[in-house]
């Protein structure tokens, strides 16, 4: 009724985006002439390069799109078309990202690569990556602050040493126990205890009931063992020596016995299962430095996150074309991780630096 008393009022909100397009900026650069007879024109603002050209901010949501949430470099540039009414071929596309990669090469992947060289702990890892219709390797290096993806031809040392990490390392890798890391005698190790987990258990499910039973002792041993420097961790007490003296025994025992088990080496399974028992007991060391360094993992988890989305990236849009974009996809997604682990937006840096002012991590 109109004027009647307010009783009560109900809010409903709608949260909608406002339609979106292209703005264009015009720039009049006059030219005057001297009494002299010389001509004299205004310089153009930075990054105004051309009579006509995109801004940073569209390049940046291109290759936000395109590496940042794995469009092909067609869907991307219809998806541009789409959103924001920009006729873009995919070629712009590309050409974004190349000079996007390149300013990020320049000024921020050498920042990285020093950063994760010079920490006390840094895992690595590497996976194969179709480039160029061959089979190529993406090597990983990072931190809980910083991530290096590199792409190479070679899966051992020589792409590691590309990478520009390993070489100069010398604090704690951590890795699985692939034997090429073991080359690098400047670090100290420590093996991926969730890649001696999947192990154990295969021998579980697929050898004779007597080593199946070893396998699983010691299984069970590691993740009592694990359990307790977890729980030390969290409480802020120390460790219970004796509980750790005794779980470790008992992983002991089994590798131990394992081996012995194992070594008439009589087929190619029981050949796998003596050569995992007796890493485990030449590495022990290297397996249970967790135990003793609260800055080491207990397994290289890490390592395989930044692996992972590449790995994404080829399963949604298929292989990379060319080895150079390759590389320009492992620089660019190296940049977003380490700006992510940093708590930045993915799109504000991905605009800084087509801009050409990249982010760059500090020390903080």
């Amino acid at each position: 009724m109109v004027g009647g008393p307010v009783v009560g009022v109900e809010h409903r909100q709608v949260f909608d985006l406002p339609p979106v397009a292209l703005e264009v900026t015009q720039h009049d650069l006059l030219a005057r002439r001297c009494s002299c007879g010389m001509v004299t024109k205004a310089a153009a603002p930075v990054g105004v390069n051309a009579p006509v050209q995109y801004g940073p901010r569209i390049a940046a949501t291109g290759v936000y799109l395109f590496h940042g949430q794995f469009l092909s470099k067609g869907r991307t540039a219809a998806a541009l078309g789409d959103l924001f009414g920009a006729r873009v071929a995919a070629g712009t596309v590309a050409s974004w990202t190349a000079k996007t990669a390149a300013r990020i090469t320049e000024a921020v992947i050498p920042v990285i690569t020093g950063r994760i060289a010079d920490a006390p702990v840094a895992h690595f890892d590497e996976t194969g990556l179709r480039a160029a219709g061959k089979l190529h390797w993406m090597h990983s290096a990072s931190t809980a602050t910083d991530v290096l993806l590199t792409v190479h031809a070679k899966r051992g040392t020589k792409g590691m040493d590309a990478a520009a990490v390993l070489p100069r390392f010398t604090g704690v890798a951590v890795h699985d126990a692939w034997a090429p890391y073991d080359t690098y005698h400047g670090v100290v190790h420590a093996l991926c205890n969730a890649h001696l987990l999947r192990e154990l258990i295969y021998v579980q499910d697929t050898a004779p009931r007597k080593v199946a039973d070893l396998a699983e002792q010691a299984t069970d041993a590691l993740l009592k063992i694990k359990d307790l420097v977890e729980t030390a961790a969290t409480s802020g007490t120390g460790i219970d020596v004796e509980a750790l003296a005794h779980h470790t025994g008992l992983l002991r025992s089994a590798v131990v016995l394992g081996k012995t088990a194992t070594k008439g080496r009589a087929t190619k399974l029981e050949r796998k299962y003596n050569a995992l028992f007796t890493r485990v007991i030449d590495r022990w060391v290297d397996y249970l430095r967790f135990t003793r360094d609260p800055l080491v993992p207990f397994d290289n988890n890490g390592a395989e996150q930044t692996i992972r989305m590449p790995k994404l990236r080829v399963k949604v849009s298929g292989c990379l074309r060319s080895l150079g974009g390759a590389q320009d996809f492992a620089a660019i997604r190296s940049y977003i991780a380490t700006a992510l682990r940093g708590g930045q937006n993915m799109l504000d840096v991905l605009v800084q630096a087509t801009a050409g002012t990249p982010w760059i991590p500090t020390t903080t």
